[in-house]
């Protein structure tokens, strides 16, 4: 049955519900990384397969969804996949360039010159000795000689020295590429190696130095490696509608959306699990490489700080501003999903499908149906049961 949402009534409300009851939300063994949902480690990302079976209960074709807490995209791509606008906004920087990148057609000429281009620099960086690094050769840059970060503290405590000069040289040779499309698809692809080419231990999620970490390999095979996958990805989005239903990426905070009253079809989003997921540890190391302080990111995060006392306060506080502002661009009579956890804070559970429903009628919404998943597909779920939460805009 294919719902007709521009209707407001009881009994479409009703048989939203009846959809939602019967439908299957758990895609046990659903391929969860097609596309380019495999496209660079993100935590918590939201299933596919999820955020597209709710934009299609939610939306028509050609309708505008957003999402507003993007992370590393799923939404957007699922909503070009379902022949809808979409718009997406995060507060994280590295989740907006990931997201970007991943919603990005690139014809296969320039990325075969990306390819070539890195190729050979890896090449050279294999032949060359130690004191060969301050060189320059053709038009790939080599030189080390004024780069601040062979000196700075944090990356030579994070970085043995000759892993250092290498990422370097190769993040060098990203940050002059003039195609912003594959400069982007290249820092996504560097990204996804600084943690495994650092002196951070390889047995928590978090980022922990490793005081006895062994010798590193040279970064540059890794590197290559990590482009030829984000380029084999990237590159099946040309048979796509991607340039037809171009999202948007917007890096700003859910509680000060920059959209007009009104403007949005739906909403469809998965919000952070309080301090359970800290965004801005986790992807400290790519963050310092992008030129951004984790550390001031973390302050603004909603959920960020996991360690203060007053982190559920925070989170809610920031949560209820984003519900207010939900509630003021979406259409009247047009609804909102969210999938939430139960997430372990300090040692102890909250209730963040309870806070969530609350927030969400102070705001205005109804909430019009809701289910449950156990979420068995998600790696050392700690989350326990997830609900998936329907509202509307009377």
């Amino acid at each position: 049955m294919i719902l007709d949402c521009n209707k407001a009534d009881s009994a479409y409300w009703t048989s939203l519900q009846d959809n939602v009851s019967c439908l299957d939300w758990e895609f046990h063994n659903a391929n969860t990384q097609y596309l380019t949902h495999n496209l660079h480690r993100y935590s918590g990302k939201f299933i596919p397969q999820i955020a597209r079976q709710a934009i299609e209960l939610l939306s028509s074709p050609e309708e505008t969804v957003l999402d507003i807490y993007v992370g590393s995209g799923t939404t957007l791509v699922e909503a070009v996949l379902a022949g809808r606008h979409s718009i997406g906004i995060d507060l994280n920087p590295l989740a907006a360039l990931i997201s970007k990148v991943k919603i990005t057609p690139i014809p296969m000429e320039r990325l075969e010159k990306l390819t070539l281009d890195f190729r050979f620099l890896i090449e050279r960086l294999a032949e060359l000795d130690d004191s060969s690094l301050f060189a320059k050769t053709s038009n790939i840059s080599l030189g080390l000689q004024q780069d601040s970060r062979l000196t700075d503290p944090w990356f030579t405590k994070w970085y043995q020295l000759p892993v250092l000069k290498e990422l370097i040289v190769i993040h060098q040779n990203i940050k002059i590429i003039e195609d912003k499309d594959c400069r982007d698809l290249a820092l996504v692809a560097f990204s996804d190696i600084v943690r495994r080419s650092s002196n951070a231990h390889n047995g928590y999620p978090n980022v922990m130095f490793h005081r006895d970490a062994k010798p590193r390999p040279l970064p540059g095979g890794l590197f290559l490696k990590s482009l030829y996958d984000c380029i084999q990805m990237v590159q099946e989005l040309m048979i796509y509608p991607f340039s037809k239903y171009t999202p948007e990426i917007i890096l700003g905070d859910a509680a000060n959306i920059p959209l007009s009253n009104s403007s949005i079809d739906a909403i469809v989003t998965h919000p952070p699990y309080i301090g359970s997921i800290p965004y801005a540890e986790y992807g400290s190391l790519s963050l310092k490489w992008l030129g951004y302080e984790p550390k001031a990111l973390d302050e603004k995060l909603t959920g960020g700080r996991r360690q203060s006392k007053d982190v559920v306060e925070r989170f809610c506080n920031s949560y209820q501003k984003a519900m207010l502002e939900a509630f003021r661009v979406l259409k009247p009579g047009r609804s909102m999903f969210m999938m939430v956890g139960n997430p372990l804070v300090k040692g102890e559970i909250v209730d963040l499908g309870s806070i969530t429903k609350e927030l969400a009628t102070i705001a205005g919404f109804n909430l019009i149906a809701e289910t449950t998943r156990a979420g068995v597909n998600r790696r050392a779920n700690k989350m326990g049961t997830e609900l998936l939460l329907f509202f509307q805009k009377p």
